[in-house]
């Protein structure tokens, strides 16, 4: 996922409440969307130092329950940092004074680890000591899941893949999520590789899939795209799990679609896409769904994949998507 038209047409001065969905019963599923801890940073007085954007304040005023914060990589040697920046160093606990709040407030946070951009920390740590630093992490930050964002080859399965199966073992709570790449036929080899690893040795997880940057081939509806992905790869946890019902193989796949424009910018997530999505998820009761990412619903004039807003010039006001969604 990169550190990174039609729609609804929605006037300015239309209150949030307009967004209310009439469905939200047991089978909605959990919206949980990233941040990225690396945008929007502020001088804090309190703390004298720089911080994450306030996500206590957004959560409170966009009713949000839960938070996926990203991306913690390796700043070198296996010292894990927020973007693998130096300043952000995990063994410094930056971020955490945004995690206490976010706790107190009662809103779950999974940490997401590597992402499209540095070294992931399995390239670098052995097993023993990928396993101490999810502990830590786990640890200083509250996390009730951990998110393994794993694309273009970035990450060394095998060592990730023991960690998480200790992991799992001494920490049996804190939920498993893998973030893959998906195109409308299904997950890509190194996918497909990564889950048929993980089920050899039991590893309980989800696959939440990132609904995005299909390629240029693609030019259809991107809300139908990220309906057949989810069918796709339901079709693929079927075979590997020939024993599970269809509940429980939904109960698995979470989808991440990028709102706005695309990082392949011919590609734009609608309004509309986000309402047809979220009835697709209703109706499967699927594990979850988030998006890429808080920070980037709002309105602008970009045609580009901003890290700081959509680009769908009919978006008018902030957090449209995020209402959508959840």
């Amino acid at each position: 996922m990169i550190n990174k038209i039609t729609g609804l047409l929605i006037s300015v001065c239309t209150p949030l409440a307009a967004f209310a969905h009439p469905l939200e019963d047991a089978a909605t599923p959990p919206f949980s969307p990233y941040a990225d801890m690396t945008i929007n940073t502020y001088w804090d007085p309190d703390y004298q130092s720089i911080q994450p954007m306030d996500l206590s304040k957004i959560a409170t005023e966009q009713d949000l329950k839960a938070f996926r914060l990203a991306f913690i990589t390796d700043s070198g040697h296996c010292q894990p940092a927020w973007g693998g920046h130096s300043g952000y160093l995990v063994s410094n606990k930056w971020g955490q004074h945004l995690t206490d709040k976010l706790m107190k407030n009662n809103i779950d946070i999974s940490i997401s680890f590597g992402g499209a951009l540095g070294t992931d920390l399995s390239m670098n740590c052995n097993v023993e000591q990928l396993k101490l630093v999810l502990s830590k992490v786990s640890e200083i930050y509250h996390a009730k899941s951990l998110d393994f964002d794993v694309e273009n080859n970035t990450a060394d399965a095998p060592t990730l893949i023991q960690a998480l199966q200790i992991f799992q073992q001494q920490n049996p709570e804190i939920k498993i999520i893998f973030t893959l790449p998906v195109l409308p036929e299904g997950l890509t080899s190194q996918g497909k590789e990564l889950i048929e690893m993980a089920k050899a040795t039991d590893l309980i997880f989800n696959v939440n899939i990132m609904a995005m940057d299909y390629g240029a081939a693609y030019t259809g509806d991107m809300g139908d795209y990220a309906i057949a992905s989810a069918n796709a790869l339901r079709d693929e946890l079927r075979i590997l799990f020939p024993k599970k019902s269809e509940a429980e193989l939904w109960s698995m796949i979470e989808i991440t679609p990028m709102i706005g424009v695309n990082d392949i910018n011919t590609e734009q997530f609608t309004l509309d896409n986000a309402k047809k999505l979220r009835e697709f998820a209703i109706s499967k009761s699927i594990g979850g769904l988030s998006m890429w990412s808080i920070a980037r619903d709002k309105p602008c004039p970009d045609k580009w994949a901003s890290p700081i807003c959509s680009g769908n010039n009919l978006q008018k006001q902030a957090y449209e998507y995020t209402q959508q969604l959840k």
